[in-house]
């Protein structure tokens, strides 16, 4: 039998452990034979795989505890740093991304006004350890994230000694959200203003989720599948936070009138809800287009790793008639 040269050796650029499972995966998927749209033809195949995959991550449940972990970590994270600056960074975020304004909050007025009056060591005594105690604290929710990513790419998840992990997720996160209401200003510069912002908001976006998936599951997704979805992320965030200039002002204000500061607790964890769901959904897309048969699939999981699982494949029938 003619020798044939082996395709690993012979690429230039070695495929992630994980691009080489998703091609095989994906082979298998060709060999089945199955009728009807959704399971005879490639796209509707692709389509079936995430409704699955959104039905087995528990897109629903995965969101809500996303969004409870967020609010109870990652703003006071942003509260904590907003301290050293009378509370400007804070009140900027809250107010773009989610529609509150903390003056108008009698209780967080009355915080505010006494925080600030307190002496200028207790008062940066106070920063400190405030901000140490939320970023321990606000591992639970890098936590939560890693677990989804775990269970979609099906990768280990995160232990202890990656600890450090989860508190750059946290920042990254705060630092990303913070920033988000800087980049909103731009939207005051005429003609230009509101298409700069949008798109400063989207690369603010794509940075993050480029680097949060990175980090929870330690450098094992390719960087076709990072850049999918970070990219699928971004795009979901955005349009979500091109509807909420509109919704959030409304709702924000309805349920303040109704329900006084509770209702804008459920406003704010309801919106952290509809970002979580397109957070988890994007991952949950990717990683069905990542299985597509197609050129997209090829394209997400790297020609070398298509090549060298199919020659593997057909190397194995031959090795079992020579046995």
């Amino acid at each position: 039998m003619p020798h044939r040269p082996d395709v690993r050796l012979t690429c230039s650029v070695k495929p992630t452990k994980l691009s080489v499972e998703l091609a095989k995966e994906a082979l298998e998927v060709r060999k089945q034979s199955a009728h009807g749209w959704l399971r005879g033809t490639t796209p509707g195949r692709t389509v079936a795989r995430a409704i699955r995959g959104l039905a087995e991550i528990e897109l629903a449940d995965r969101a809500m505890t996303l969004a409870a972990q967020e609010f109870i970590s990652v703003l006071p994270v942003i509260i904590a740093v907003g301290t050293f600056s009378n509370l400007d960074l804070a009140s900027g975020t809250l107010s773009s991304q989610f529609g509150i304004d903390p003056g108008s909050l009698t209780s967080i007025t009355r915080t505010t006004a006494d925080a600030v009056e307190a002496s200028p060591p207790t008062f940066a005594a106070f920063g400190v350890v405030g901000i140490l105690m939320v970023l321990i604290s606000g591992t639970s929710f890098a936590r939560a994230l890693g677990r989804v990513y775990g269970k979609v790419w099906d990768v280990p998840a995160l232990s202890v000694s990656g600890w450090w992990r989860w508190i750059a997720v946290v920042v990254a996160v705060a630092a990303a959200i913070g920033l988000l209401g800087r980049v909103r200003h731009f939207s005051t510069v005429e003609w230009i203003g509101p298409p700069l912002a949008f798109l400063g908001e989207a690369l603010v976006w794509f940075g993050l989720w480029m680097a949060v998936p990175y980090l929870l599951t330690q450098g094992r997704l390719a960087g076709r599948v990072l850049w999918a979805t970070a990219a699928l992320t971004s795009a979901c965030l955005t349009a979500i936070g091109i509807g909420g200039l509109v919704y959030l002002p409304l709702a924000v204000a309805s349920a303040q009138s109704k329900f006084g500061e509770l209702g804008v607790v459920f406003t704010a964890i309801t919106w952290l809800f509809v970002q979580s769901a397109a957070v988890v959904g994007s991952t949950v897309v990717v990683k069905a287009l990542a299985l597509d048969e197609g050129p997209i699939g090829r394209a997400l999981r790297g020609p070398v790793a298509d090549a060298v699982v199919e020659a593997n494949d057909r190397d194995l029938p031959q090795a079992e008639h020579s046995g």
